[in-house]
């Protein structure tokens, strides 16, 4: 489980973070700023606040842009960086990168808790894939993982996925389609959860829409429909429930099923 480090002195903030992220992330908050910065290397991420209140004996490095100046600079291999800041808006984002261009990336706190779980995610994603890439540039015939998105509103599900599949794809999770749909990303396979309920604020946009959207894209990715109301014995008048997509698993057949369908698919599209 990645570690992550929050540097904070809100603590009903920092309260908050460990609460929501506490089921992906091993997560410690600081109030203040660690007796010794070195404290921080050992984490995989570590977000500073931009405006903590100075301390005695630190000086400027109490400010969040100092304390990711200092690891930058001091540390070889240092943790992915980011800072977040309740002084600009969601909307102002690429201001605060522009601000604070030696951080890894710039969280704004009114983003939402689930955003910045996303953010984190994709930042740890895109690191874990690199260090992969770098690995493998001698061996050219093997190929960079492979990315999945899962759009469920079973948080539970969704780390059971991202858990047993971790050393094989980028995982990414949407509770609803909505919030899949806002993403720019390009991914290998989606799986898709029969039913998925919309949020009070949100259009709804059920799954067999959106499966038949993403399988009119100019480069459609894989599709897989899953659900806990079918089951495994039923699998073969499930399929008949969308036939765009490419597969169907009962969530009762076990993850050892659902692999062995997801190396099926991937084989055949190769």
């Amino acid at each position: 489980m990645y570690k992550i480090a929050v540097v904070d002195d809100d603590e009903h903030w920092c309260l908050e973070i460990q609460s929501f992220f506490q089921k992906s992330f091993e997560v410690t908050t600081f109030p203040g700023i660690p007796y010794s910065l070195h404290e921080l290397v050992d984490y995989d991420l570590v977000i500073a606040y931009s405006s903590l209140k100075p301390e005695e004996g630190y000086g400027k490095n109490s400010h969040g842009f100092e304390i990711i100046r200092f690891l930058k600079s001091h540390v070889l291999n240092p943790p992915l960086l980011v800072i977040a800041s309740d002084s600009l808006s969601k909307s102002e984002v690429d201001i605060g990168r522009k601000a604070f261009p030696e951080a890894d990336d710039f969280f704004t706190k009114d983003a939402g808790l689930e955003e910045l779980l996303q953010q984190t995610l994709y930042l740890l994603n895109s690191k874990k894939k690199k260090l992969f890439q770098q690995s493998n540039q001698a061996v050219p015939d093997i190929k960079a993982m492979y990315t999945m998105a899962v759009v469920d509103d079973d948080k539970h599900w969704c780390f059971t996925i991202d858990r047993f599949f971790r050393n094989e794809f980028e995982v990414y999770s949407f509770p609803t389609a909505a919030d899949f749909l806002k993403q720019s990303f390009e991914f290998d396979l989606v799986i898709v959860d029969y039913s998925i309920p919309p949020l009070d604020y949100e259009n709804y946009v059920e799954s067999r829409e959106l499966i038949h959207y993403l399988k009119n894209l100019r480069y459609p990715p894989l599709v897989l429909l899953v659900s806990g109301y079918v089951s495994k014995n039923d699998s073969a008048l499930a399929k008949n429930i969308c036939p765009e997509a490419d597969g169907f698993c009962a969530k009762d057949a076990g993850l050892d099923e659902l692999s062995r369908t997801i190396k099926d698919l991937l084989s055949c599209k190769k």
